[in-house]
């Protein structure tokens, strides 16, 4: 069984949440599918999606197939983070990706929703109007305006839950001098290679969790290898894999071993 923790909401409620997610960049088709089923058997219950990942629907057809599957399962058992297109920053279309993420996944609610990036993306309308590149940047939106959509779609039941991802302390703190809704969560790029400590350590002091994406690293950071991390590791009968940094991990694999493993 996964042990849990908590993220704090600002009306002094909290939510508990598995201590390790499994990311779903990438994972797609049928045989990302049956990925999903295998982390769900091997006892995974929280899944990392988001509209950019394009397979929010199978990530969804894969719970709920479970859960007719399984006497014991119900979605209360899952938490589902999914996250904010950059397209759809404006406050009156982020509602509107909110429901369409809804839809896709087949759920009532996810049980988390982030601001994916603080950079606005023009979208495709405003692209072919002005001759831009898809996905070119829309300077003309600030994260405030997005956080408020956020926000409205917390009130209105539609997240249980609400952060960003991908921000640094000066958006946040801009984010705090107008949010009435303080962000539960700031997902970023965390591992021991590339441990953030100062972000963690103002995350820590806003009272919002840290979720570390990539936590064992990039291919050409390849710090697992590191002899001290080896001697660590031998020293808690663990791989290197398993040494924690203290952060709530969104670790990916669709391979059952290392889904196991992680």
């Amino acid at each position: 069984m996964i042990p849990k923790t908590c993220i704090n909401l600002s009306d002094q409620h909290s939510i508990a949440l598995p201590t390790i997610g499994l990311g779903t960049y990438s994972i797609l088709g049928a045989d990302g599918k049956e990925a999903i089923r295998t982390a769900i058997d091997v006892g995974y219950c929280m899944f990392d999606t988001a509209v950019a990942y394009g397979n929010e629907a199978i990530v969804g057809e894969a719970i709920r197939e479970k859960i007719r599957e399984c006497n014991n399962l119900t979605r209360d058992d899952f938490f589902i983070i999914s996250k904010l297109s950059g397209s759809y920053h404006r406050k009156d279309l982020v509602e509107k990706c909110c429901r369409m993420t809804l839809d896709r996944l087949g759920m009532d609610y996810v049980d988390l929703y982030l601001m994916h990036t603080p950079v606005a993306l023009q979208s495709e309308k405003k692209c072919a109007r002005n001759g831009t590149k898809p996905n070119a940047i829309d300077d003309s939106i600030a994260p405030t305006e997005a956080w408020l959509g956020l926000e409205q779609c917390y009130q209105e039941g539609l997240c249980r839950s609400i952060g960003v991802s991908n921000f640094n302390e000066h958006q946040i703190n801009a984010l705090l001098s107008d949010a009435s809704i303080v962000p539960a969560v700031n997902q970023i790029e965390c591992s021991i290679g590339f441990n953030q400590r100062p972000m963690r350590k103002f995350c820590q002091q806003q009272n919002i969790l840290v979720m570390g994406y990539t936590p064992l690293g990039k291919q050409k950071l390849p710090f697992l290898q590191n002899n001290r991390l080896k001697e660590i590791a031998r020293s808690v009968d663990k791989t290197t894999a398993q040494i924690d940094e203290g952060v709530v991990p969104i670790v990916k694999s669709i391979d059952r071993k290392r889904q196991q493993e992680n």
